[in-house]
């Protein structure tokens, strides 16, 4: 039995990892870190920080990709609760003659828009020791981008199933969506001072991220679109776009940057400390009324 149990799991990752997808994601990864620091080491602008902050980003990644079974496996539970709810959606026929390039606007719309009020979420008490994997780079940088724990793949998966389930959108236009939307966060990520003059709203640019990663209380929580900026004009999170020199990173909140072992187990340590917290105050409180 256990050998059986242990044969089946070696054959779902054995899939997963040889599978077009995977093959594309390892390709894309490998030419990005081969550009980057043969382009980095050209400008002389790769620092120690720099390089260990790239590091721990991409072994970030590594365990993600290895767990992402996992994240299949939990979303397709979520997947089939929310089916078994009865929701109403947009048959898939009712795109049957839609031009191609307008069901990718349309996905490439949904995804951001569920983006973004997945990302909201992540920078709320009980979202934020996930989210702050992501934000511990103190050298941000594209490989950024690749700096996301599992659990916020898992928790951006329930917000598509929810939000973009009933649209019906034929998978191929998600797909592309997601390609878009994957090389933009690589873009918005790049330590480039360049902006997008007038259409700053519509596109989000470096500088107009960077500040969303900014150690400053004052950006805290602001700019929080990946790709359309016009989201946060319109929900009250828009900061600033111009030239940001402020620190990254969130080490005054004792948030590791370069060890990627920590930075797996930083929301449990997040979480628990949290919860002492809770329970301390809610204990004093308690001595207090008596």
């Amino acid at each position: 039995m256990l050998t059986d149990s242990g044969a089946t799991l070696l054959a779902i990752y054995s899939a997963h990892l040889l599978s077009p997808s995977m093959l594309a994601v390892l390709g894309f990864v490998t030419a990005f870190t081969v550009i980057a620091l043969a382009l980095g080491w050209r400008a002389r602008v790769l620092s120690p920080l720099a390089l260990r902050n790239s590091a721990a980003s991409l072994a970030t990644l590594g365990v993600n990709i290895l767990m992402a079974p996992v994240v299949y496996v939990g979303a397709g539970l979520v997947a089939s609760g929310y089916a078994s709810l009865g929701i109403p959606a947009i048959p898939a026929s009712a795109w049957d003659g839609v031009p191609w390039i307008v069901m990718a606007v349309v996905g490439v719309l949904g995804k951001d828009f569920s983006d973004y009020w997945c990302h909201r979420a992540l920078h709320t008490p009980l979202g934020w020791p996930v989210h702050a994997v992501h934000h511990s780079d103190t050298h941000v940088n594209g490989f950024t981008a690749f700096r996301v724990h599992l659990l916020e793949v898992l928790t951006m998966k329930v917000f598509y199933i929810v939000l973009l389930t009933w649209i019906g959108i034929p998978p191929g236009a998600i797909v592309a969506a997601y390609v878009v939307a994957s090389l933009h966060t690589a873009y918005v990520h790049l330590e480039l001072d360049i902006d997008h003059g007038p259409l700053n709203w519509l596109v989000a640019s470096p500088r107009f991220h960077r500040w969303h990663h900014a150690d400053e209380p004052e950006a805290y929580g602001k700019n929080l679109a990946n790709m359309i900026p016009l989201w946060d004009l319109m929900f009250g999170t828009y900061h600033r776009h111009d030239s940001c020199d402020a620190a990254m990173g969130a080490v005054r909140d004792g948030v590791p940057d370069t060890d990627a072992a920590r930075l797996i187990t930083l929301p449990f340590a997040l979480w628990w400390r949290q919860g002492r917290a809770a329970l301390s105050g809610w204990w004093l409180r308690r001595g207090q009324a008596s």
